[in-house]
């Protein structure tokens, strides 16, 4: 009898999971384990993020061979936010204009920082989440594979609530303005929530 009691308590506990997450608060962040594309990140216990590694001062390795840039800051939030404070558990793949989408395309990377701007053509080749800096006309956003709408969503859902507000400002103080100094509005790079103002 106990086992069937232990047993019903565990269905209802996951009930919410399988009925839409009804009763919880639709603020709240996703439950990554329900997002397939998220938990295969987790089981494989490492995020590849692809970035350019010579478009200083937004990724770029230094001589003391690290990675550094505004779009590794980013990439180390996200690796934080998908596996907690494991930093080993974030591979920094370096990517081109030419390659970022057949890498995307057999799985050799999850997510593209930036995804080189989601032009009409590009749209087509990627999906792209909510943009998080701008390049002069262009709005600078991650991409994921074509149709795989779960990691965009769960983008989407970090770059708008997840990081607490101010997050891109801080990136650009860290690695843009020892750069730029007083010589740069922030305005004109950093999109904070996605929002564009």
């Amino acid at each position: 009898m106990k086992r069937l009691a232990a047993l019903f308590t565990l269905v209802l506990a996951a009930f919410p999971l399988f009925a839409g997450g009804q009763g919880e608060d639709p603020d709240a962040p996703f439950d990554d384990h329900s997002l397939v594309a998220v938990h295969r990140i987790h089981m494989r216990e490492v995020v590849r993020i692809g970035v350019s590694a010579d478009n200083a001062p937004f990724s770029y390795v230094d001589a003391k061979e690290v990675w550094q840039g505004y779009d590794i800051y980013f990439a180390r939030r996200i690796a934080k936010e998908i596996m907690g404070d494991k930093p080993k558990y974030l591979r920094l793949v370096p990517v081109t204009a030419e390659n970022w989408v057949e890498l995307l395309e057999t799985d050799q990377v999850d997510i593209v920082l930036p995804g080189f701007g989601p032009s009409p053509e590009q749209s087509a080749l990627a999906d792209f989440a909510l943009p998080y800096r701008k390049a002069g006309a262009v709005l600078i956003a991650p991409a994921v594979r074509k149709g795989n709408s779960e990691l965009q969503m769960w983008l989407n859902d970090v770059i708008s609530r997840r990081i607490e507000a101010g997050f891109f400002h801080k990136d650009y103080e860290a690695t843009l303005r020892p750069v730029y100094g007083n010589t740069v509005d922030p305005a004109t790079v950093v999109i904070e929530g996605g929002k564009i103002e």
